[in-house]
């Protein structure tokens, strides 16, 4: 069931991933990470996909994809954020929705790193039986 578009979800998050490494060059996880593989710099990439909604078409769902950047001491932060949406929405039947960005203060000290997490959403087809 779903065969198709199981195939197309698979390249999808192939190209995302790929095309992050290749592009970054940073860490890249997907879903968690364990905290003893976390990047001591705080310079990496964790996506998420997220839940599935219904559309108005009765064969369609659209699922949120969320590219989480976390960046410290990086005054760049900004134009590499426009850089990551631009690569991700190159893929295809990937579209830009938002971001956000937090400013996250590293344990107790005074320092902060920032975290930008970029919202994208894919539409799917599925089956749908009468």
């Amino acid at each position: 069931m779903n065969e198709k578009q199981k195939k197309y979800m698979k390249e999808q998050k192939q190209a995302i991933y790929d095309d992050i490494s290749t592009t970054f060059k940073l860490p890249v996880f997907e879903d968690e990470f364990a905290e003893d593989e976390r990047p001591t710099d705080n310079h990496f990439f964790l996506i998420v996909y997220g839940d599935m909604r219904k559309t108005d078409s009765p064969k369609k769902v659209r699922q949120d994809i969320y590219v989480v950047y976390t960046s410290e001491n990086n005054p760049d932060v900004d134009s590499n954020t426009l850089d990551i949406l631009t690569v991700v929405s190159k893929v295809k039947g990937i579209d830009f929705e938002r971001s956000m960005r937090e400013r996250i203060k590293k344990g107790e000290t005074d320092y902060y790193y920032d975290r930008v997490t970029i919202i994208f959403s894919r539409s799917l087809q599925k089956e749908v039986t009468i």
